[in-house]
């Protein structure tokens, strides 16, 4: 049935004439994209929500008019049971296109009123389809426009009927029921007017106006008995609270309760019914719905329940328009979805309906996206022609070596507080939309990719005084041109909704404040940057020139205008740096985009305005050109063109509604891998230099290497794939080898489609043919560096170029047979660049053992990348103190401490004869002692031999002196030792200081 609409609600001739206007496209220049580009399309959007009026519904049988793509005049379009949905728009009998003016399903058939009228006159006639036979009856409509007597005009349907208001006697009116083969049966008569406000096959809700005092009067009529019920008197045309017409009863709702008459006897009088809720507009035959005013978000939000209260209110968004009831009681809405672009949906007990076919994808018609943002690659576009309120579509957007391209269009936001009337903005995710209407206050909102609202929205009473000058995604500058601020610059943070004054020509970015203060009395000026969290105030840059149009990026700083305030020249330059680069404001403001500079140059005959791209990474200055900038759909209307002010990207719209995305950028690598250097020696081993990179699009390349400045090699190549992988076999240009050492390379490519040149990527390599190498050194009785057990260990590069070093060492002890074994390489520093450490310190991996001996080991990395082998061993043996048990005395011993000897302690005899005697595992013995002025002589006994003398005198005390070596063999087996006192050569020099032996294994 029609949706029973406020009187109220009418829109004023002027606002609909307005809003022609605004939904007219007009034709613009034909738009060219540069020769070689990188671009994407979007299709136009093309999907539009028909309003409840143009909606109705019985069974599985859904119907509703819908304009199509391709036609400006409506179509009647029918789904059952969710199935592909038919156009029923040629029903009439002539081949001429028809205009649909309503259609209709009760009962199984569904009625389609239509015109042949180019004009779009009333309908003349309406085709009755049933859709169980396919049998389709065909009934007249005498339509005059001049409404003389006679005239008739089309009302509803009623089943297999169709109810007709006929003028007679001049300013009479009456309403017939026509069916098929049978006489008009008259219903009611005697009127000015009838408003059809619902009817089914059995009976109809009108809306009468009647002679004499042409009061208004709502009635139920009974098509069956003629039988006439008087539900409501408004005393004016404005139509009650709610009204009730399902299929057993009709009724009006005051408040909270709703009076109803059985429609199977409306002759036995009312009955009252309490409702659950006060705020019911709707009722079907399992649930009442209505509409609440939010100040939050300034809509009428639809909310919906259960009607005999089982369930709790539901909000389900919407609009005024959104809601029909069909003949067989059931409510149904439409809505955009997340799975289809707009559907019809059912509603069971006040909740959408997920059964099989409650639910009608709408085809393909027309719908205007009225506005372009494009930011950090995503597209925004807001589409406000198919419903109050809009939805803000976005698209990903990417540039790859096989091209640009663009995702599915997804909601941002399915259902937004009032009319989206342009996408002004986008930064960091999030969208500013300015919203309103004519019966709307207005405001700018910012929403999360999630359609999520952000912060407090800035209100005003008209949006057309204000515009946005530059939005960050947590505040906009606002240019106010109220009485109040007269024309002042507002910065407004949503989070909060605090709004402060600041200087005109002000820029965000990075969540700082830029404006220009002048020095003084001087003629320099200042680019001031504010923190907007801390307050800090720090000086960006210094110019020359009174800035206008301030810009900024990242470090960069764009002043359109430079001078007067007739100035078309602006200028580029970086925080920081005095350089500066003229920029040409002449044809339009130019616009400053992270890494890109946009500028505009008109054609011979000034007739067309083109976009360029300049590169502020790349190599090259030159601008490129992207397309010609479209007209707009009015003078009223948003440009139908946006650029990417975070990425290299910038759009535009034709007059079909496909948009067009154009890639600005130059390639870019987005990997590599370039090895520090390589050896040409023939090894087998980085004989060749092979760095490899991947540039996000299909590039020509040239790799140079200098030494110094002198060019020693130049390597060139395409790549479609965008990867680049050059390989230097350490010769020149003339073939010959190159000489060792560090050179400097340079990687400059080209995009192959647009012919920009990506920034230079820089290093260096070192090459080198001789193998790394490196010795270690440390003391061969540890006791010869230190008191305790700790070796200082060194090590140095016997080559050039050595960068890093690799400390090893291996231990040899007795396995559980007895038997010694030199353990494996362990690792002790790993691309060490010090050249000395003590084992046993810090760092150490393990406390030496007293009797062991630990062997040392280095190997060396270069500035190639080269590894060499490890060294020879360096060995230090850890003595055994002369405390040790596995020394036995006999004969007089002393042990006396001493601070510089091994381990503090000494053992002293001066008796001939007395012995120390021990076991020495091991392929070398060194005894340790102190020699003295008083030194006296011992002999070594090995196996029962004397093998030698040895006297310890000195005329200076020297601790921890190795006085005796010998070599016991080239493997390890077992001795017996012997060191014997002997007689002092005399008797002053006669005493034996023994500190420690030691045993190589």
């Amino acid at each position: 049935m029609p949706p029973l609409r406020r009187r109220f609600l009418a829109v004023p001739a002027a606002a609909l004439t307005a809003l022609a206007v605004t939904q007219a496209v007009t034709a613009g220049p034909a738009v060219a994209a540069a020769a070689a580009d990188v671009s994407t399309t979007l299709a136009a959007r093309t999907t539009s929500v028909p309003a409840a009026g143009d909606i109705s519904g019985s069974g599985q049988a859904v119907v509703w008019r819908q304009k199509t793509s391709a036609d400006t005049r409506a179509h009647g379009w029918l789904a059952v049971s969710g199935g592909t949905p038919q156009d029923l728009g040629r029903l009439a009998d002539t081949d001429e296109t028809v205009t649909v003016h309503a259609v209709s399903v009760q009962d199984g058939v569904v009625a389609a009123a239509t015109t042949t009228n180019p004009n779009g006159a009333l309908a003349d006639h309406v085709t009755l389809r049933d859709l169980d036979s396919g049998a389709e009856d065909v009934l007249p409509v005498a339509y005059d426009s001049s409404g003389a007597a006679g005239d008739e005009r089309y009302r509803a349907q009623a089943g297999d009927g169709i109810l007709v208001q006929q003028n007679y006697d001049d300013d009479l009116v009456r309403l017939v029921l026509r069916t098929p083969n049978s006489a008009d049966q008259t219903l009611l008569s005697g009127d000015e007017q009838h408003e059809v406000l619902a009817s089914d096959a059995h009976g109809a809700l009108v809306l009468r106006r009647t002679a004499p005092g042409w009061d208004h009067r709502i009635v139920y009529v009974d098509f069956a008995t003629g039988t006439t019920v008087t539900v409501a008197e408004p005393t004016t045309d404005e139509l009650p609270q709610g009204l009730e017409f399902t299929p057993g009863h009709v009724g009006v709702v005051d408040g909270a309760t709703l009076t109803e008459w059985q429609r199977s006897a409306p002759g036995d009088g009312p009955s009252k019914v309490t409702l659950p809720y006060a705020d019911a507009r709707w009722i079907s035959d399992d649930t009442l719905a209505w509409y609440r005013w939010s100040a939050a978000d300034g809509a009428a939000e639809l909310f919906a329940m259960a009607r005999d209260g089982s369930t709790p209110a539901t909000d389900l968004g919407g609009t005024a328009t959104d809601l029909s009831v069909g003949d067989d009681g059931r409510m149904r809405l439409t809505l955009y979805r997340d799975d289809v672009d707009a559907a019809i949906q059912t509603l069971t007990d006040g909740r959408i309906s997920n059964a099989a076919g409650d639910a009608t994808t709408i085809p393909a018609g027309p719908a205007r996206l009225d506005a372009l943002a494009l930011s950090g690659g995503a597209l925004y576009t807001a589409d406000d022609s198919s419903r109050r309120q809009g939805v803000l579509l976005r698209s990903a957007l990417s540039a790859v070596p096989a091209g640009a391209s663009a995702s599915t269009p997804s909601r941002v936001l399915a259902y937004t507080g009032g009319l989206v009337h342009q996408t002004l903005a986008a930064a960091e995710g999030r969208v500013l939309v300015e919203q309103g209407s004519a019966y709307e206050p207005g405001h700018f909102q910012v929403y999360d990719e999630d359609g999520t609202p952000v912060g407090t929205p800035l209100n005003y009473a008209d949006v057309s005084v204000v515009s946005v000058v530059d939005f960050d995604g947590e505040r906009a500058l606002v240019s106010d041109k109220t009485t109040a601020s007269d024309g002042t610059l507002l910065l407004y943070t949503f989070e909060g909704g605090h709004t402060q004054r600041v200087p005109s020509g002000s820029a965000l970015s990075g969540g700082a404040l830029y404006s220009s203060v002048r020095n003084g009395t001087t003629s320099t000026w200042s680019i001031r940057r504010t923190d907007l969290t801390t307050g800090k105030v720090t000086t960006a840059a210094t110019v020359n020139c009174l800035p206008g149009g301030l810009q900024v990026r990242g470090s960069r700083i764009l002043l359109t205008t430079c001078g007067t305030a007739a100035s078309t020249t602006g200028l580029l330059l970086k925080a920081g740096s005095s350089a500066t680069t003229t920029v040409d404001s002449s044809v339009h403001t130019p616009i400053l985009g992270t890494d890109v500079l946009y500028t505009f140059t008109k054609s011979s005959d000034s007739t067309a305005v083109t976009l360029n791209a300049q590169s502020l990474t790349g190599t090259s200055t030159d601008t490129q050109p992207l397309f010609t900038l479209p007209d707009k759909a009015d003078t009223g209307a948003a440009d139908r063109w946006a650029v990417d002010r975070d990425a290299p990207w910038a759009a535009w719209m034709d007059d079909t509604g496909v948009t067009h995305v154009v890639w600005a950028g130059v390639p870019t690598a987005a990997s590599s891998a370039a090895p520090a250097g390589f050896s040409p020696n023939g090894d087998g081993k980085t004989d060749t230099w092979a760095p490899t990179w991947a540039y996000d699009r299909p590039v020509s390349w040239t790799l140079t290497l200098k030494s110094g400045t002198t060019q020693v090699r130049s390597l060139t190549g395409t790549s479609t794939v965008g990867k680049v992988a050059p390989v230097w076999n350490g010769t020149t240009s003339t073939g010959s080898a190159a000489a060792e050492g560090a050179y400097t390379w340079t990687l400059t490519a080209r995009d192959t489609v647009t012919g920009r040149v990506a920034a230079d990527i820089t290093g260096k390599v070192t090459l080198r043919r001789t193998v790394p190498a490196a010795t270690v050194t440390s003391p061969t009785v540890a006791s010869s560096a230190a008191t305790t057990a700790s070796v200082p260990v060194s090590w140095s590069a016997k080559t050039a170029g050595v960068k890093s070093y690799d400390i090893g060492w291996r231990v040899a002890t007795r396995n559980s047979t007895g038997v010694w074994k030199l353990g494996s390489l362990q690792t002790w520093r790993t691309g060490t660049t010090a050249t000395s450490a003590v084992f046993g310190k810090a760092g150490s991996p393990v406390k030496p053992v007293a009797g062991l001996t630990y062997r040392f080991y280095v190997r060396a990395h270069d500035d190639a990348g080269q590894t060499g082998a490890w060294s020879k061993a360096a060995t230090t043996g850890i003595p055994v103190d002369d405390r040790a048990t596995a020394l036995r005395y006999t004969g007089t011993w002393k042990s006396v401490a001493a601070t510089s000897a091994w381990s503090g302690t000494e053992r002293v005899s001066a008796t001939k004869g007395a012995y120390v005697s021990f076991t020495a595992d091991g392929t070398q013995l060194r005894v340790v002692a102190t020699r003295k002025s008083d030194g006296g002589r011992f002999a070594v006994v090995v196996d029962g031999k004397t093998v030698g003398t040895v006297n310890t005198y000195a005329a200076r005390t020297a601790y921890r002196q190795v006085v005796f070596t010998r070599t016991l063999g080239t493997t390890i087996k077992t001795h017996k030792v012997q060191l014997r006192i002997l007689s002092g050569s005399t008797s002053a020099r006669s005493t034996v200081t023994l500190d420690a032996v030691m045993v190589t294994r």
